[in-house]
């Protein structure tokens, strides 16, 4: 039972400074901005036009959901690189908040599966029964 506990305990700990990693990077000050950025390439459909030969027409766009709508914005060159940060930024704060939240149910599972094996059942049932009314 010691060894199990032992090991129970180290797991639990691992699970704990995983925890504090993910809080680390999740609590940093770089801004960040919700929506995915990406290169949008499509038809105009006008049949004289080039992009009706395959050369599709391009555009940088940052796309977000906005009040139950997806909404989509057009990104300048100039401000591509910054774009492209925050959004990053955002995937990965996201991402650390997924695992965070997996970490977190595992730790509680682990606890769990702790106080389960420290349990003593008192006092032990004879037979099923009690000798007489529980006294209050």
């Amino acid at each position: 039972m010691n060894k199990q506990l032992s090991l129970k305990r180290r797991q639990l700990w691992r699970l704990w400074g995983r925890a504090e990693r993910l809080l680390r990077l999740m609590q940093r000050a770089e801004p960040m901005s919700p929506g995915s950025f990406y290169l949008l390439r499509r038809r105009c459909g006008k049949p004289s036009c080039r992009c009706m030969q395959g050369k599709l027409h391009e555009t940088w766009v940052l796309t977000r959901s906005e009040g139950g709508r997806v909404r989509l914005y057009r990104v300048p060159k100039e401000d591509r690189a910054a774009v492209r940060r925050l959004t990053d930024e955002y995937r990965s704060w996201q991402r650390a908040r997924a695992a965070l939240v997996k970490t977190a149910k595992e730790v509680l599972l682990r606890l769990d599966d702790m106080a389960e094996g420290r349990l003593q059942r008192w006092p032990e049932a004879e037979g099923g029964t009690t000798d007489g009314p529980a006294d209050h």
